[in-house]
């Protein structure tokens, strides 16, 4: 008996122990929650009163800078900060931004992107051949400037390809001396010589590339020529009897627009194969350069008469312009409608389309483009803009001389030719912009001005 009380008593005093040493530790939590508690107020506190003393002492400082803020060298920022800001800007305001400061032109300039992007779309007037300054115009802020281009003295510029220049000078014997001259970067490639009866001139690429290639579009027969930068001479390609009417280059391969609206499909690399390892013999078999013939649907097939076609490549996609014109009781041909169709290449048709979207086309006999006006910075989506180009395609400005004995034999009348403008394909709206012409006057060439030399050019001084 005397030990099971024992073994009572102790278990008795283990409970006790167990139960004083529970309120024990629940003393100590409170009072470390206290604590803690007590603590963070006096961190708060300290806080507070170093936020307080900050404020204060921005306060003071204001007040001894007379209220004035403490200025940033915004100039300093880094670089990678500024091609990102580039990269998400419109042309056009980036134009703005780099005027803010020469240092910040100077990282714009330097910016591998602003090499790459498009440009400004802009006219390079005619009738200067014999001048050296030709007068250029930017559209999109309607700026005119004089070009100083001593290497294209006495020369016709007869198209472009993105800001290389196609110059040529018209000798003796119906000849033509050819080179493509970029004016920006003062680079030159000579082409060989050709006969004058082409009247359009076709680039793959920039000439610069290894792969560039360049065809001509005969005028009068549907006869096309090929040759690559440095070669010695040009690849002539007989295809048809009848004249084409335009050439675009789209997607690794040209194509021909006949009268009646066909395609004649080229692949670029197979001409490049071709004519690379044979440019020994001045003409191409008609075996060894391939093309595919596409009979094209159209839902109304306008006649010839009053109709001017354009090939336009836009986003990947080939465009027909229509230009439609009205001739007027005094025998002044002006435009009086456009319609667009683009190339539907599973079904070989012209679908037409109502809404260009955020595209805007710049028309030109010589060279077409498409610019996204988003890009640009410019409200002038769905808007074709138009000169005044001459109604027959294989006209150049060589043969100035030549329409002008045949409009005053016509009686065509030349003054107040009020043919250039704005068309907006969805309201119809015809726009005036810049400039006039008439038909002696010949039509400008679209290029572009690329956006690191227009920030050089316009910069603040």
């Amino acid at each position: 008996m005397a030990p099971r009380r024992k073994r009572n008593r102790s278990c008795k005093q283990q409970k006790q122990l167990n139960k004083e040493n529970d309120w024990e530790l629940i003393r100590k939590r409170k009072r470390s929650c206290k604590q803690q508690k007590q603590l963070n107020e006096e961190n708060y506190g300290e806080l507070i009163r170093k936020r307080n003393g900050s404020r204060k002492q921005w306060k003071q400082h204001s007040e001894e800078n007379d209220g004035e803020l403490i200025s940033v060298d915004w100039t300093e920022l880094p670089p990678i900060i500024f091609q990102v800001i580039f990269e998400r800007l419109p042309l056009i305001d980036c134009i703005s931004v780099s005027d803010v400061c020469k240092s910040w032109r100077s990282v714009f300039i330097q910016d591998p992107f602003s090499w790459e992007r498009h440009g400004f779309p802009s006219l390079f007037m005619s009738n200067q051949k014999d001048k050296n300054k030709r007068t250029c115009i930017s559209m999109i802020e309607k700026r005119a400037w004089e070009m100083e281009l001593p290497e294209a003295h006495g020369k016709y510029c007869w198209g472009s390809f993105h800001d290389w220049l196609i110059l040529v000078k018209d000798l003796e014997c119906f000849y033509l001396e050819i080179s493509l001259f970029n004016p920006f970067t003062r680079s030159k490639i000579d082409l060989p010589g050709a006969w004058n009866f082409y009247h359009k001139m076709v680039l793959s690429e920039l000439p610069s590339s290894q792969k560039c290639i360049c065809m001509l579009v005969h005028g009068q027969s549907g006869e096309l020529a090929f040759c690559v930068p440095g070669a010695q001479s040009w690849h002539q390609y007989k295809l048809v009897d009848e004249p084409f009417e335009d050439a675009v280059f789209c997607n690794g391969s040209f194509y021909v627009l006949s009268n009646n609206y066909n395609i004649w499909q080229i692949d670029a690399s197979n001409v490049f194969a071709t004519i690379s390892g044979h440019d020994a013999s001045p003409v191409a078999a008609d075996s060894e350069i391939k093309n595919l013939f596409h009979e094209v649907n159209i839902a109304q097939r306008h006649t010839n008469d009053g109709v001017l076609k354009y090939l336009v490549e836009s986003c990947g996609e080939v465009l027909l312009v229509c230009r439609f014109f009205s001739t007027k009781p005094d025998a002044v041909l002006e435009t009086e409608n456009f319609e667009v169709y683009v190339l539907d290449v599973g079904q070989m048709s012209w679908e037409k389309i109502n809404n260009l979207g955020d595209r805007v086309l710049y028309l030109g006999k010589c060279c077409s483009r498409s610019f996204s006006s988003r890009e640009l910075g410019v409200n002038m989506s769905n808007s074709i803009y138009f000169s005044n180009d001459h109604v027959a395609p294989w006209w150049n400005e060589w043969d100035s001389k030549h329409l002008i004995g045949i409009s005053s034999r016509l009686g065509l009348k030349n003054t107040d030719r009020k043919d250039w403008g704005i068309f907006n394909l969805g309201k119809e709206y015809n726009g005036n912009f810049c400039f006039r012409g008439n038909r002696d006057s010949w039509a400008p060439i679209w290029f572009t001005a690329p956006l690191w030399w227009y920030c050089t050019k316009f910069a603040l001084n």
